[in-house]
Parts: C-alpha cells; structure tokens; sequence
C-alpha cells in the first residue's frame, strides 16, 4: 500500500504554486468568475424543475450543475502540475485541458460524485431547503426552526450519521476525478480505484485536510480574504500530489527552485 505524506503534500503543493504563482492566481481569478456565472445559471435551471419537487430538487439540480463544473475547473489546476512535473510547457490554457481530454469519464465521475454529495438533501428536513432556498425569510421563523432541527437532529443521531457518511464518502472519492480526467479511467476504475488508495490513508487524509483548515483560516484572515487567490490553487495543488503519491502512473518529483530541495 502507498502512504501518503501530509508534509510532502503540503510542501509540494506550495512548490507548485511558487514556481508558477502568477498563472496560477491569474486563473483562479477566471475560476471564480466562471463558477459564479455557471452557479447562477444552475440555480435558475434547478429553480424551473423545482416547482415539480419543491426545494429539495431545486437545491439537487443547482447543485450537481455547479458540482460538475468545478471539478472541470478544479481539474485544471492538476493538468498543470502534472505537465510542469513533467518538464513540459504550460500556458493558461492548460488549465481548461480538462474540458478537451478525457471528458466523458470525468463528466460521468463527477455526476456520481454530486450525487453522493447530496446525502443531506435526503436525510436533512424539507425546512432546512426551504430556508436555503429563500422561501423562509422571517429571523424568528429561521431561529425557531433552527432550534427545533437541532433538537431533533441530536435525538435522532441524524446530524453525526451524516456527517461521517458525507466524511467517508469524500475522502472516498476524492481521487476519482483525477484517476478519470489524467489516465482516462472509466467510471468504475476510478471510483474503486480512489476509494482502495484512499481508505487505507483515511487518516492521513484526514490529518492534511486538518492541516489545510487551519492554514486556510489563519491566512485568509491575516490577508483579509485576499489570500483565497493563492490558498485555493495551494489546496488543489496539494490533493494533486495526494494523487500524484498514490497513483499507479507517479511522477516522481516536483520542479524545484535551485535552493529548494525536500
């Protein structure tokens, strides 16, 4: 079994992103703008289908329209990594590579990953959606219903189940993506693959996800959310190495400043 590094993650995904820093904030910059404009159009779509299932299908569409698109998007940062690893020449518009190979695959991972993604909209209470959806608006009805989910969420144990279902199901996963849009796996390979490679370093997994919150948090706040530019691109660049150091086709290495060295 492959064991992953948190630190050699961590270090590597900085690497990465020092080495090409400007690309990689001039695109999440782009990211952005195309994943709010694509959410808004999501939310329209699943606004129109809503009337037929009310907010708990409005919220299901959205959310699996603007789930697929971000794994297109997320995918871009790891094309780069992977040809600059590789030695070869990157431009920005390596970063949509994932839009020109292997998309059937990565499409049909990604719809299986927003499905698995909305166990909550089964399992969570029908005013829960509603309230996300705008249709409760009253500060005293959000904060009775407030009250009264969490009641009921603590007695039932529904919050904690899940909560280690959407866990487990994400670390999963994680690798799925990635295993269909750089190899081209199938929709099967890949979700088996991820999840042989990912168990067995679930809390490996879950040490380096800690870590990431906690750099997240104390730099976004430092930088007065500004940081986001580059601690985005430096979390993906990290789950690429995650990838990278479980992955049966590793690249061994990461492009280097002449006084850096692991």
């Amino acid at each position: 079994m492959k064991k992953i590094s948190p630190g050699q993650a961590i270090q590597a995904g900085w690497l990465r992103f020092k080495n090409q820093a400007a690309l990689y904030v001039a695109f999440t910059v782009v990211y952005f703008i195309i994943l709010t404009l694509i959410s808004s159009v999501g939310n329209g779509v699943g606004t129109m289908f809503g009337f037929l299932g009310g907010a708990k299908v409005s919220l299901a569409i959205s959310s699996i329209i603007s789930g697929v698109a971000a794994s297109f998007l997320t995918l871009g940062y790891a094309h780069v990594a992977r040809k600059d690893q590789l030695g070869e020449p990157v431009e920005f518009g390596t970063f949509f590579d994932a839009f020109r190979v292997n998309q059937k695959p990565l499409l049909q991972v990604s719809v299986v990953s927003s499905l698995v993604g909305l166990i909550s909209v089964i399992m969570f209470p029908d005013e829960f959606f509603n309230m996300a959806s705008g249709q409760i608006q009253d500060p005293d009805e959000i904060l009775m219903m407030f009250q009264d989910m969490s009641v009921d969420l603590r007695e039932s144990g529904t919050l904690i189940a899940v909560g280690l279902i959407q866990l487990v199901f994400s670390i999963g996963l994680m690798f799925s993506t990635y295993k269909a849009s750089i190899e081209g796996s199938d929709l099967f390979e890949s979700i088996t693959w991820s999840f042989r490679v990912s168990m067995p370093n679930f809390l490996r997994i879950f040490i380096t996800f800690f870590l990431l919150g906690v750099l997240t948090i104390i730099f976004t706040v430092l930088t007065l959310f500004i940081g986001l530019l580059a601690i985005i691109p430096i979390i993906t660049l990290v789950y690429f190495d995650m990838y990278d150091q479980v992955s049966d086709d590793q690249v061994l290495g990461v492009p280097l400043d002449k006084e850096d060295s692991f």
